[in-house]
């Protein structure tokens, strides 16, 4: 039997499990984002290397591989998680929140983020970490259940 999209113990349901737990971390958790969104991210590539396991003996199996080797969301979760794993914490920018002097010198205080999200980017600051770790895994779970239909019916 073929694990669904849906299973919470598949990988991409660790990834995904893992990603919503960011989302919902408040502004003081920077600790706790950071490990989630790692975590999303290890999840996710693990996803695919699962795939790579259960098909890659089927005979249509390295032509549709190797479609994806340029695909945005694969090189995404590719090349986030060796760095991960290889080298360091992920390369996300962030973002700082200072109060602003007024005139006379007053104090104006800064609205500071609610959530750790907010903080964090991969392509520009105003696209927070989660949203782009988010698209490539929609990408991703299309590309999952792509391979199932192929490759499990024979």
């Amino acid at each position: 039997m073929t694990q669904t999209m849906q299973d919470s113990r598949s990988a991409s349901g660790r990834a995904r499990f893992f990603l919503e737990k960011a989302k919902e971390c408040p502004a003081d958790a920077r600790v706790d984002f950071e490990a989630f969104l790692e975590a999303s991210i290890v999840f996710a590539r693990a996803a695919m290397h699962r795939l790579q396991a259960r098909y890659r003996r089927h005979q249509n199996w390295k032509v549709w591989w190797d479609s994806l080797l340029d695909n945005p969301s694969v090189t995404f979760f590719r090349g986030e998680r060796d760095w991960i794993l290889k080298e360091a914490s992920p390369k996300v920018g962030q973002k700082i929140f200072m109060a602003s002097i007024g005139p006379g010198g007053a104090h104006i205080p800064a609205p500071g983020p609610s959530r750790a999200s907010e903080f964090y980017y991969f392509e520009t600051p105003d696209v927070e970490a989660t949203a782009t770790v988010e698209t490539h895994l929609i990408e991703l779970e299309k590309l999952l259940i792509d391979a199932e239909q192929r490759f499990s019916r024979e």
